[in-house]
């Protein structure tokens, strides 16, 4: 007998309810059961998308989506590339999303925070995907400030990664570089979306004691046309960091070394300057020339960075200026940039180097003898 009043008042109720009640009513189901299944589709969505990654073995352990904010993260991401020569990432959590007001006016400008990156790269020479034509393929986006915290970059001395999962950079050389802040802003898929040149700003430590900051402007988008410029210094770098990587070169390297390096590329062509400072420098080399040592053992052979050196002119409290062209067939953008940043580490050294005096037979002696 209640059930069926119970029944008849819902009824009652029901046959009274406006329209717009049953809009109401219909936008909450629906919402709901958004709510419901969105976390399972997107990680669904995720693990699709990055398994179509041509080339490229992705995972992540999780993916989330908000909508107030519109923002979408997901963590312990791994790429890595089926190519052993392309470098390894590994993101522990990445945030990204859109301002619903920026949406709403139909500019789908991001943005991305990143924690904990890893990455490491193989020599010779570094392989770096080209992000411009990568940038070509996706959705018209434009990424407005795009921040990285608690990074590290391996670089390991090696044609390929090792075989060992556990340890992709092997026990060879390798220069390892921590507490990396890095932030890039201006970045766009298309030419009709940037406002602005892309900028890179970074800063990071150098093996153990070396303080590096670098600042970046680059155009990504032009076609056939290399065109960047920035800044480099290097403060306090400890020689004796470098034993491992200039061993195998017979070199050993005592001091601290600091440098200061500006540089233009445009279309190509490359113009720049150069301050090393050297403090307390002694070099031990077993036999050959200095210079083409330490090219052997750091520089990018793909880049030709040439200095204006002077005979007789004191590498070590001057401006050396540089030149170079950078026309080079297949090169892309950020491949010229990282190769300029490494050969104008190995230009102002060798040329710091260069001043001081010959080592003495004997230190070459007791060198060899303690390599074998």
């Amino acid at each position: 007998m209640q059930t069926s009043l119970l029944a008849k008042r819902t009824w009652e109720v029901l046959r009274h309810l406006r329209w717009w009640h049953w809009c109401l009513f219909a936008v909450g189901v629906l919402w709901l059961t958004v709510l419901l299944v969105r976390q399972p589709l997107t990680r669904y969505a995720t693990h699709k998308a990055l398994g179509a990654i041509p080339g490229w073995e992705a995972d992540v352990a999780d993916a989330h989506l908000s909508f107030f904010p519109l923002v979408y993260s997901v963590s312990r991401l791994h790429l890595v590339p089926e190519d052993k020569s392309l470098p390894i990432f590994y993101v522990e959590r990445l945030d990204t999303g859109v301002f619903w007001g920026d949406l709403l006016r139909e500019h789908l400008d991001a943005w991305a925070n990143l924690e904990h990156v890893k990455m490491t790269f193989f020599l010779i020479p570094i392989h770096i995907p080209d992000l411009a034509a990568m940038l070509q393929k996706v959705m018209p986006l434009s990424i407005e400030r795009m921040q990285c915290k608690h990074g590290e970059i391996t670089v390991a001395f090696r044609h390929s990664r090792s075989d060992d999962t556990a340890k992709p950079e092997g026990d060879g050389p390798q220069l390892w570089f921590h507490d990396l802040e890095a932030t890039l802003e201006g970045l766009a898929t298309r030419p009709e979306l940037e406002r602005h040149a892309t900028t890179l700003a970074l800063r990071s430590t150098m093996a153990r004691t070396g303080k590096v900051s670098a600042f970046v402007t680059v155009d990504l988008l032009t076609q056939g046309a290399i065109t960047f410029s920035g800044q480099l210094q290097l403060v306090d770098l400890s020689l004796a960091d470098l034993d491992s990587v200039l061993a195998p070169a017979g070199l050993r390297l005592a001091g601290t070394f600091d440098l200061k390096a500006r540089f233009g590329v445009d279309h190509g062509k490359l113009t720049g300057a150069l301050e090393p400072v050297l403090k307390h420098g002694h070099v031990e080399a077993l036999g050959g020339d200095l210079g083409k040592k330490l090219e052997l053992a750091l520089a990018d052979d793909g880049i030709q960075l040439l200095s204006d050196r002077v005979p007789g002119r004191d590498a070590l409290v001057t401006i050396i200026p540089m030149h170079g062209n950078l026309n080079r067939p297949k090169l892309d953008v950020w491949a010229a940039v990282s190769g300029v940043l490494r050969n104008a580490f190995v230009v102002g050294l060798s040329e710091s180097l260069q001043q001081l005096p010959a080592p003495h037979p004997e230190s070459l002696n007791s060198t060899s003898a303690g390599h074998h």
